[in-house]
């Protein structure tokens, strides 16, 4: 079983006031709101680096979102709660990757975030 399919994620285009939004439900509470490819992109990268046991070499290991803060880790990304001073979940490493790169495909494909039907 896969991240998605272990975390029950779902992608679904939702129309609001004639636009298309992208939203993610399930276990991606952290990821749904960064939308922009760049952002998933570098955060990809930080993820294979600390993969592949250079975690060192990254300068900020900060991968939050706009509404959750997060840590990657040699050993996970640590989700904190509001105050900062809790880790609430630890999301693998290969799942956090595996996440990025199905929310950064699905933002990618048409009907995109934003179009006007």
């Amino acid at each position: 079983m896969n991240a998605i399919e272990n975390k029950n994620i779902k992608f679904i285009n939702k129309i609001i006031d004639g636009r298309i939004y992208k939203i993610a439900t399930g276990g991606i509470g952290h990821i749904q709101s960064i939308k922009n490819i760049e952002t998933l992109n570098n955060f990809i990268d930080m993820t294979n680096i600390t993969i592949n046991g250079n975690f060192s070499s990254i300068e900020d290991p900060d991968v939050s979102s706009n509404y959750e803060v997060a840590f990657l880790t040699p050993f996970g990304v640590q989700i904190m709660d509001d105050n900062v001073e809790n880790i609430v979940d630890l999301v693998p490493l290969q799942e956090f990757k595996e996440i990025l790169i199905a929310w950064r495909d699905f933002l990618l494909t048409p009907p995109l975030n934003g179009t006007k039907i």
